[in-house]
């Protein structure tokens, strides 16, 4: 019997999945524990391996959106007749059978189909994405159970009339591509019929950048970029939170020259153990202490009632290519400003290398997002639902202040804090940023 090949569920929140990329084509070999399939999830982007050896067959092809627990496809013994018709995986499979997984000289496709009442018989995920692409489903013959027009038709039809696509290049190499941020349209393959190989793209990483300025694309040409996974998510998450809680913003500058003088000095402390505390950290543990004394901050309002969490689990916002995501640094307050600043690192890290696992990104009750290091003075951060607030942390910037009659120069950090108005008023929310302020003005008390 072959080993079926789920669509892997991570976290308890996953809903939906796509497989973003087969590391192994249809119908060859794979190894036990070698890279299978790239899966791409409303959060977070993982490999996954092979859990058997065995011959690969396709059911779903690439960027069709899945159920967690969904067969993808199948691995089978290499000594196990493989049937020219796979077994049925499930109704969200059968709906998209990998172009992949189709023989070179695939039958005509049934005319249009149509119910008793006229309509074109048709997914619904088919018509959305038709909708999405402009593209005329009156005009698509399905490859669905009975005629039906699936997504992997609309796709299809879309994938027609754009331009050429790029030259073909093996699993390995577009690993490489994306590890290195490389992309794989402006690299030369050199091998058989100009695949591009691991090699093609070391060399192009190699070469001198192309120049600042220079168009990505012909000027004056449209591209057209689905909306998915990370900032599908993003894009929902956002709308949802501006139009489900009542937020305001308000701004407050900090001195910061002692605690310029404290990270500096704790950067030289902790350098041979590899521990090097940012400003955002001074901010996390300060928003951390202040919870403590002001857990309205630290709340999720309901329809009927609050709840004031008990824990404080920070999440720091983290600015990847593909979008913003928020990995959690829990108990914040009861870590010491040292685990703090190795715990930040290590999930800043793991967020770039898409390392994060799912208990990473889960149960945070407050959040802090950093801007400064772009040069933003101010900016209106938007709640992570469903918590109740967000402090942004801006640029530090040179000031004045008055000793006496005598200007001296300081350097100073504005705080922008985003609150829902519906669990605090503007008083309490002014006494919470205060608190934060005050903490990062006479920091030693970071540190205790």
């Amino acid at each position: 019997m072959p080993k079926e090949i789920y669509l892997v569920k991570v976290g308890m929140n996953m809903t939906e999945g796509v497989v973003e990329e087969w590391y192994i084509a249809d119908g060859t070999a794979v190894d036990k524990g070698e890279m299978l399939y790239r899966l791409e999830t409303e959060k977070v982007n993982l490999d996954v391996d092979a859990e058997t050896s065995g011959i690969v067959k396709h059911v779903v092809g690439e960027g069709v959106t899945m159920k967690p627990g969904d067969v993808v496809g199948y691995i089978y013994a290499t000594d196990e007749a493989i049937p020219d018709v796979l077994p049925e995986a499930q109704a969200a499979a059968a709906e998209s059978v990998a172009e992949s997984a189709a023989p070179a000289a695939s039958p005509a496709r049934p005319a249009v189909a149509t119910t008793a009442d006229g309509r074109i018989l048709s997914s619904p995920a088919a018509r959305r994405l038709a909708g999405e692409l402009n593209v005329d489903i009156a005009a698509l013959n399905g490859s669905g159970p009975g005629g039906r027009i699936v997504e992997a038709d609309v796709q299809a039809a879309a994938d027609a009339a754009r331009p050429a696509a790029p030259s073909p290049s093996s699993p390995m190499a577009r690993k490489l591509a994306r590890e290195l941020g490389l992309d794989l349209a402006q690299v030369r393959g050199t091998g058989p019929g100009g695949r591009i190989t691991k090699d093609d793209v070391e060399r192009a990483a190699a070469a001198p950048p192309t120049p600042a300025g220079a168009p990505a694309f012909a000027s004056g040409e449209d591209r057209v970029v689905l909306v998915r996974g990370m900032r599908k998510t993003i894009a929902a998450r956002m709308f949802e939170s501006l139009h489900s809680s009542a937020q305001l913003t308000m701004d407050m500058d900090a001195n910061m020259d002692d605690a310029v003088k404290l990270r500096n000095q704790l950067v030289d402390e902790w350098r041979d153990e590899g521990v090097r505390p940012t400003y955002t950290d001074l901010v996390i543990r300060a928003a951390a202490k202040a919870l403590e004394k002001h857990p309205l901050m630290n709340s999720v309002f309901g329809e009927a009632e609050m709840t004031l969490r008990g824990d404080i689990n920070v999440g720091m916002a983290v600015a990847l290519e593909e979008g913003l995501i928020v990995p959690v640094v829990r108990h914040a307050n009861q870590l010491s400003m040292k685990e703090l600043a190795r715990e930040s690192g290590r999930l800043a890290e793991a967020a770039r290398d898409g390392a994060l696992i799912p208990d990473d990104l889960q149960n945070g009750t407050f959040t802090v997002s950093a801007l400064g290091m772009f040069g933003v003075d101010a900016f209106t951060p938007i709640i992570n639902a469903p918590q109740s607030g967000i402090l942004g942390v801006n640029r530090l910037r040179d000031d004045l202040k008055w000793v006496g009659e005598t200007p001296m120069k300081t350097q100073v950090m504005r705080l922008s804090l985003t609150w829902d108005h519906r669990a605090l008023d503007g008083a309490p929310a002014a006494q919470f940023l205060a608190a934060v302020r005050d903490l990062l003005e006479a920091p030693f008390r970071l540190l205790v």
